[in-house]
């Protein structure tokens, strides 16, 4: 039998972050000072497709059916998402989740995370297809089902190029700040929140990239306070 293997992972990932107010402004600066992920479970995601599955024929079939259903649907409620993406200069990425361009990108060093993660958090990188996964009748867990589950998304999301991480609905802690390598500021944020961001990640000498827009492309700049 053949086997899958994986040779090449992305040396950063990113996370877009919204500022709309000052209470998102300070629980991101506090996630950032504190090293930890929020991750949410899939009903609190923005896309309302996520979680879905069909089952094929021969599990309809199966005695077991509504058992194994059963099972995935409450195994998916108690797994925590944490969405990271594979780049920091995509113009809809920095639209839709981070506040029009008024938020931040979050730079983190992929394989340094790995390491100040713990041993129950797991990465996945998603999979698109115009169909919902379908559950055969096999011998696999509720758990490995309900990621895989998890692990698919419409082909519409493609842009994204996400990964997704799964660990404990909450906080994930890698307590290590230098996991951070950067974070970049859209070109919208509003001025206190700009110093607000600068000020605090200067003590914990973590680097800011300016956002500047020339026509249709966008590029980011050295602070010139760092």
């Amino acid at each position: 039998m053949a086997s899958v293997e994986y040779y090449v992972q992305p040396p950063q990932l990113y996370r877009y972050r919204s500022l709309a107010n000052f209470a998102n402004l300070e629980r991101e600066i506090d996630a950032i000072r504190e090293g930890y992920l929020h991750c949410a479970t899939y009903r609190n995601l923005n896309d309302p497709m996520e979680g879905l599955f069909s089952s094929s024929q021969h599990l309809r079939k199966s005695s077991r059916y509504h058992e194994i259903r059963s099972a995935i649907s409450n195994t998916k409620a108690e797994i925590g998402i944490c969405s990271f993406t594979e780049v920091y200069d995509h113009e809809l990425m920095w639209a839709h989740y981070a506040d029009q361009f008024k938020g931040i990108c979050v730079a983190y060093n992929f394989s340094r995370l790995l390491k100040n993660l713990g041993t129950d958090v797991s990465f996945v990188r998603m999979y698109y297809n115009e169909k919902v996964p379908k559950i055969n009748y096999t011998k696999k867990t509720p758990s490995h089902l309900a990621k895989m589950i998890l692990s698919y998304k419409n082909y519409r999301w493609l842009y994204e190029r996400e990964w997704r991480m799964f660990a404990v609905p909450g906080k994930a802690y890698y307590e290590d700040t230098t996991c951070i390598t950067r974070v970049y500021l859209g070109s919208r944020m509003e001025p206190e929140h700009q110093n607000r961001v600068r000020a605090a990640l200067k003590e914990l000498n973590i680097k800011t990239r300016d956002m500047t827009i020339d026509k249709y492309s966008i590029s980011f700049e050295a602070t010139r306070r760092d």
